[in-house]
């Protein structure tokens, strides 16, 4: 099982046959998807309103399967996105 946590107590967990978003640190689940409905990952680095990177550095993910799921995370975070994402296409055959 592999879970992400992001910057306001959201999380997204892996657990080998479905992805789930969790808020509330994990007392509210707010979506569940097979892997199967995987289409893509989006990372982006968050701007201030001069545009100008956040410091310290903050990303937004969206994760779209059959739903959408968004997630604020710092550089550590970026790092542990990037390897669910990895077992997620892994296991979806992508």
């Amino acid at each position: 099982m592999s879970e992400v946590v992001g910057m306001n107590g959201e999380s997204i967990v892996f657990d080998g046959a479905t992805v789930a978003k969790f808020r509330h640190y994990g007392k509210d689940e707010a979506a569940r998807n097979p892997v199967s409905t995987f289409r893509e990952c989006t990372i982006k680095e968050k701007t201030s309103l001069l545009g100008k990177p956040k410091k310290p550095p903050q990303f937004d993910v969206l994760l779209a399967m059959s739903s959408f799921m968004s997630l604020t995370v710092d550089e550590i975070g970026k790092s542990a996105i990037e390897a669910l994402v990895a077992e997620v296409r892994s296991a979806a055959g992508k």
